[in-house]
């Protein structure tokens, strides 16, 4: 096994390729290439940095910007997501979440009160006035316009670093802080084995040792955690949290591991894991699965899996989707289709529940 783990895009990220002893050194090689472009693509897309390619579209918004390759197709997936999830998935809430108090790096205001007041969410301007012209690599912003990109690059990072970096080879897992792409296993014979960690343990206490609520086993496919049991502050005395609903502005109604109570917490989604085909569709799918809330995310995911496979499936959506949702109060809810989802997009693997 050879591995490396590092911080990029402010999160923890991860290589694992398992390869016979002959292949250790290209195997290292093609690991340290993949996590120098992730890094490069943490400078271009980052919103904290007045320079970067992302903060300077986000600046001539109204006007057409020509931009690199890289940001264009990332923004390019990112509209054909709010395309295909009719704008739940809403590429542009950078100004929502500026007003809920992230406005800064995490670091400087995880879980703690930052003193601010909290005000109405600005409203969103319409996904569907982002304007791409794919021959001059340009695109145009509406007036007010603010793109986040953090819900979809780090899966489509994974995807893209998958056929760039490891073609060949035959068993790699890729992990850009709990979005895994994955292919083979970590010895012959085997998938990869995943853990799907017990969101109402805290990281910050004496005995918050991580648990499983489930492991997976993995050959190919991808799969995405969302949530924000870990990634909290309050402003004006109200717990505010990163995943925005754009059909309000506001931060979702989602269970929060604060130590508080909530009276309807019991009821609310903790994390939602998807399984997609790809790692980005994962992603998107795990975030508006948070959003439609249970037991309306699983119902979506069950017709999209009984839709009509003689038409033509879009990149995201609903459609090969298998979720497991982990509730404030504990219960675990899996898809009915999730075995058959293993079957056909996981390389044959297995789910257990703890």
């Amino acid at each position: 096994m050879v591995e490396r783990r590092q911080q990029i895009m402010a999160t923890g990220m991860s290589v694992h390729v398992a390869v016979p002893p002959e292949d250790e050194q290209r195997a290292a090689s093609a690991i340290a290439d993949c996590l120098a472009w992730l890094e490069e693509i943490g400078r271009c897309l980052t919103r904290f940095d007045p320079a970067s390619a992302l903060s300077q579209l986000n600046q001539a918004a109204g006007s057409w910007h020509a931009v690199s390759d890289t940001l264009y197709t990332v923004v390019e997936q990112s509209v054909a997501a709010a395309e295909a999830t009719n704008g739940l998935f809403h590429p542009a809430t950078l100004p929502a979440l500026e007003a809920a108090g992230y406005d800064r790096d995490y670091d400087q205001i995880a879980r703690r009160e930052i003193g601010i007041r909290v005000v109405p969410p600005p409203p969103l301007v319409d996904w569907r006035e982002i304007a791409l012209d794919p021959v001059r690599r340009r695109i145009r912003l509406p007036m007010g316009a603010k793109l986040d990109l953090g819900g979809i690059v780090k899966g489509w990072a994974a995807d893209v670093a998958l056929e760039r970096f490891f073609a060949d080879f035959e068993n790699v897992l890729i992990n850009t802080s709990g979005d895994m792409r994955a292919r083979g296993g970590a010895q012959p014979g085997e998938l990869w084995a995943l853990g799907i960690e017990d969101p109402h343990v805290r990281p910050d206490t004496e005995d918050g040792e991580p648990r499983n609520v489930a492991v997976v086993t993995l050959g190919q496919g991808g799969t995405a955690t969302s949530g924000a049991t870990e990634r909290w502050w309050y402003a004006g005395g109200v717990a505010q949290h990163h995943v925005i609903d754009p059909r309000t502005g506001a931060p979702a109604h989602i269970w929060l591991n604060t130590g508080e109570s909530l009276p309807d917490g019991k009821d609310l989604i903790a994390t939602a894991t998807a399984f997609a085909p790809t790692a980005a569709h994962a992603e998107v799918a795990a975030k508006i699965a948070l959003l439609r809330s249970y037991p309306e995310a699983m119902e979506c995911v069950e017709r999209g899996w009984k839709s009509d496979r003689r038409r033509p499936r879009p990149r995201y959506g609903d459609v090969d989707v298998a979720l497991l949702l982990v509730m404030g109060s504990g219960a675990v809810h899996v898809s009915a289709h999730l075995e058959a989802w293993l079957d056909r997009y996981g390389g044959g693997g297995r789910l257990w529940l703890s």
